[in-house]
């Protein structure tokens, strides 16, 4: 990881990314928001470690004292972490805040200028992504990243984590399943580069998808 001097503009941000990942350009709508709070967790702990804010202690995420995140949303969540009395687990972490940390990148979109929000009538918000350009680019690094030769461990941590983030949270426009099955040995690979995060990640929602079929177990057994 490096020291944090040479931060990305906002819009270089991993969290601001995966938003940008998870839109749907065509149908203006922001996907997957059973699990998008996840995946903006674990992007937001991922470039704050990247920034020199975080640290793994143990399995456990530890605030390293005096560092600012030169975003205004990032260092909201590092102040939030900071406030914890103790060290938390990347798991535990990756589910905390979401509904917050969606709404703060979201924010900062719209004030860059990135995206447009607007309410729809009975329907979800209608999210205009300005520069479908650039999410396009994005897909490009994700795929490029995830069909190169070139070993895990060379690629870079912010490559990885676009590859690992969008397997684990199933973003359609991102990969198909049918990708993500031929490729899983090279996820699995990207997604251990980059950062205790995203393994974090992958686990959390998981979990969630084993307690949301045992509840719909549940009820339809209930119903018989």
């Amino acid at each position: 990881m490096h020291d944090g001097r040479d931060h990305p503009g906002l819009l270089g941000t991993l969290p601001c990314a995966l938003y940008l990942l998870a839109c749907d350009i065509e149908k203006e709508k922001l996907t997957k928001r059973d699990v998008i709070g996840h995946v903006l967790r674990a992007a937001v702990l991922i470039e704050l470690g990247e920034r020199g804010c975080l640290r793994d202690d143990r399995g456990r995420a530890a605030v390293v004292a005096g560092r600012g995140a030169g975003e205004p949303f990032l260092d909201l969540a590092l102040g939030r972490l900071a406030a914890r009395r103790r060290s938390m687990r990347w798991k535990t972490l990756v589910t905390v805040d979401r509904k917050e940390t969606v709404q703060a990148v979201e924010a900062a979109l719209v004030e860059a200028g990135a995206v447009l929000v607007e309410p729809r009538p009975w329907r979800s918000r209608r999210v205009v992504v300005r520069e479908p350009l650039r999410v396009m680019e994005l897909r490009s690094t994700v795929l490029e990243t995830l069909r190169s030769g070139v070993p895990a461990g060379r690629v870079g941590t912010r490559e990885a984590a676009l590859v690992a983030l969008s397997a684990a949270g199933e973003l359609p426009a991102v990969l198909s399943g049918r990708e993500r099955r031929q490729h899983k040995a090279r996820i699995k690979e990207l997604t251990e580069r980059a950062g205790a995060a995203a393994p974090a990640l992958r686990k959390a929602i998981r979990d969630m998808q084993h307690v949301a079929g045992a509840l719909a177990g549940g009820a339809a057994g209930g119903g018989t």
